[in-house]
């Protein structure tokens, strides 16, 4: 075997490092800025990326801005999963890199959260979550995100619900409370949003308050709201703006009930919500 570039010793110090001149090997793809970290994150030791690396992705860090965001996107999704993910971004911080890439600044500590808590409810890595975790602190930074890494509709639009108002959701928050987000988000919005209030909260991975917020779809069905038109049009709303606004009352009110499924209780929701809108 002949080792022309000292590969066996860097595999040894699981040292990442551009073959031959770093400055020369970016400049024919900017993308390898990105890649240098990833791989890094991926494959290195977790402590600080070869410095002669490190210093021609500084000096080049202009050449991002010529990249696809196409390809930036696939390489942050895909360094969002590495195993040393945070400690990599931590220095491309510290660099200045990640802001040009996000357009704002990372919340690193979030993400570090969030790695942990997914490990702890035995959750599979999720590359959108943390990139909302890492940047997403109102629905407008997702909105910005969107745009700069052109994300996909799916992408977008869980970074957008992600970021929607979760500091209203704290470790105390109701059962009543917690069931009606559920409800109105479903099973996989309701997971996103709850983890990223969790990485922010000062409670820890193992708060038994947090931890029943998030296993609650494992123990509690969505129910599907049991009146249907054919309710209302049986008590004389006609189709059309006055059915759907009955429709909406009635549903809100079974919201505040407890999602109650007895006929008798079904019935008095209905009666009472086509009289509020006579």
């Amino acid at each position: 075997m002949h080792d022309y570039v000292g590969g066996l010793a860097d595999i040894a110090d699981r040292r990442v490092r551009f073959i031959g001149d770093a400055a020369t090997r970016i400049a024919e793809d900017y993308l390898r800025i990105l890649r240098f970290f990833r791989f890094h994150a991926a494959y290195g030791h977790g402590g600080l990326p070869d410095a002669a690396g490190l210093h021609a992705c500084i000096m080049a860090r202009a050449g991002l801005d010529t990249l696809s965001r196409e390809r930036v996107r696939m390489e942050m999704l895909k360094l969002m999963l590495a195993r040393h993910a945070v400690p990599a971004l931590a220095v491309m911080a510290e660099t200045g890199l990640i802001e040009m890439v996000l357009g704002g600044v990372p919340l690193l500590a979030s993400l570090s959260n969030l790695i942990k808590l997914e490990a702890s409810l035995s959750l599979p890595p999720d590359p959108a979550r943390r990139l909302a975790a890492l940047g997403v602190l109102v629905t407008e930074d997702a909105e910005r995100l969107r745009e700069r890494l052109r994300l996909a509709n799916a992408e977008s639009e869980r970074l957008i619900s992600m970021g929607n108002v979760w500091w209203r959701i704290v470790a105390g928050l109701s059962e009543q409370a917690s069931r009606t987000l559920l409800y109105r988000l479903g099973p996989d919005g309701y997971l996103d949003r709850v983890l990223l209030a969790w990485s922010r909260a000062p409670e820890g991975v193992a708060d038994p308050q947090w931890r029943a917020l998030a296993t609650l779809p494992s123990r509690w069905s969505v129910p599907q709201f049991p009146l249907k038109a054919a309710d209302f049009m049986a008590r004389g709303v006609e189709k059309g703006p006055r059915l759907g606004a009955a429709m909406r009352a009635a549903e809100q009110a079974w919201i505040e009930a407890g999602f109650p499924l007895d006929r008798d209780t079904l019935a008095r929701i209905a009666d009472e919500a086509v009289a509020r809108d006579r």
